[in-house]
């Protein structure tokens, strides 16, 4: 099925290729024959749309016979380190694909997105008495920092435009969801699923199964109020923040729910509000850090809620094929949609700064996220769209929308150079917050909560 741009878009990208030469079977030009010297590009991915951006690669080369593309996946842990490792050598990839939170991580790493490429086609025409060999020689023009708000979702310019260059561009771009088991809730009496936060608490309390003998969870509610086995933990209690009107991060990307005031004790409720789903003492008690992983409990049926992107639904497909559940927008406050936040999380696109073939890196990435490619990638890994013109048709999609729902308010809560250690200091906050000193005094309670926060946000603000 074929997904086709519009028109206004299909037209800036004709206007910005120009035909420069053309030349037959009497020979190439030396212009022609250095725009056509082989190059080969190494494409570096830590996810798993190795065989849809393949096939796009044979596509694009067969227009480019010089060009050879080489797409390698690597696990997420290693990039960095054999990055560094590889470009030592003067070796290394051209273009890496990374999570728009390590950016920054890479940043230095990197190259710019030039103003413009040169991209070279080649075209051999069949004639009676052989092949007619013609040579285009054109110019593309990249994007802007001001077209990047106009083909994409906001959070996009925000997350790859650093000191006013634009260093990548994603091909997707992924929010969170919740996914739901639909037989556990009808055994609880939930005739209809939750849509704010308010009602899911009612929920969770319904679907939860204890042990009376061992005390332990048994069923439980939802995967919530930990950190440490539950994926995205740091996305779900962004969007409490971002939801609640709360500051998380300021506009210049530090931390700040640890300041004092009012906010001081708003962001204790939320984290209370949070850390209650595993807090034993708490109606909404469900879930503890001694479980297993959030997705494997979900998979195996013993989960009713399970908050995840759209790269979850084939794993648990995969996984699950007998499972019924369903999929709704993520969780919000208010039902009223203007009011509605989400995250954001996907991977970018760039090039590497060794790279000797940046102009042939860089015109492929743009091929793949500004072209009808991009609307092939979309189809082949079932993804929510980073551009705009995509989104109108993926909310037809019933797997897609609730993904794509919200995808337009869709924002990024770190923009640091090491998210690992970002994350982990939002672990160790909510392992203490739920683990408090024996025979705390009440009085004493909210200055030790106050010093949690100080020391979470002292740990992350010191990655930015």
């Amino acid at each position: 099925m074929k997904i086709h741009l519009p028109k206004i878009l299909i037209l800036a990208l004709l206007l910005s290729s120009t035909v420069i030469f053309g030349f037959g079977c009497k020979g190439m030009s030396t212009t022609e024959k250095q725009a056509t010297k082989a190059v080969s590009l190494e494409y570096w991915t830590v996810y798993d749309d190795v065989d849809a951006l393949r096939t796009l690669a044979a596509q694009y080369r067969q227009a480019r016979p010089y060009l050879t593309i080489n797409i390698k996946q690597l696990r997420a842990e290693e990039l960095y380190q054999k990055l560094i490792e590889e470009l030592a050598d003067d070796r290394g990839p051209d273009i890496i694909s990374i999570n728009n939170r390590e950016l920054r991580k890479f940043y230095t790493k990197l190259a710019p997105m030039p103003s413009s490429v040169q991209d070279t086609t080649v075209t051999v025409t069949k004639t009676t008495i052989g092949t007619d060999t013609t040579v285009n020689i054109g110019t593309v023009n990249l994007p802007t920092t001001d077209q990047l708000d106009k083909e994409y979702v906001q959070t996009v310019k925000k997350d790859v435009v650093i000191g006013g260059r634009i260093y990548g561009l994603p091909v997707s771009l992924d929010t969170m969801a919740l996914y739901y088991n639909k037989d556990l809730l009808d055994k609880a009496g939930i005739p209809e699923p939750p849509d704010t936060w308010e009602k899911f608490s009612e929920a969770v309390k319904k679907i939860t199964r204890y042990n009376k003998d061992t005390n332990k969870v048994t069923q439980s509610g939802t995967a919530l109020g930990t950190g440490n086995n539950i994926p995205g933990f740091d996305d779900i209690l962004y969007l409490l923040f971002d939801q609640s009107n709360v500051p998380f991060v300021s506009n210049n990307g530090q931390v700040v729910f640890s300041g004092g005031g009012d906010s001081s004790g708003a962001a204790m409720d939320i984290l209370s509000f949070y850390t209650d789903f595993a807090n034993p003492t708490r109606d909404t008690y469900s879930w503890n850090e001694s479980m297993s992983p959030a997705l494997d409990q979900f998979v195996n049926g013993s989960v009713g809620f399970f908050f995840g992107y759209s790269y979850h639904l084939p794993v648990i497909r995969g996984r699950a094929p007998q499972l019924n559940f369903g999929i709704l927008p993520m969780l919000q406050l208010s039902t009223d949609a203007i009011l509605a936040k989400n995250v954001a999380n996907y991977s970018v696109q760039t090039v590497v700064a060794k790279s000797k073939d940046q102009n042939e890196a860089w015109a492929f990435i743009n091929y793949l996220t500004r072209s009808q490619a991009n609307g092939e990638y979309l189809e082949k890994t079932k993804r929510p769209a980073a551009l705009r013109a995509y989104i109108a048709k993926q909310k037809t999609n019933s797997d897609l929308q609730p993904f794509v729902d919200q995808i337009l308010v869709a924002s990024n809560w770190y923009r640091g150079r090491n998210y690992a250690s970002a994350q982990q200091a939002l672990k160790d906050l909510l392992h203490d917050w739920l683990n408090p000193p024996a025979n705390l005094e009440e009085r004493k309670a909210n200055q030790w909560r106050q010093d949690l926060l100080n020391i979470a946000a002292n740990k992350i603000n010191q990655t930015l």
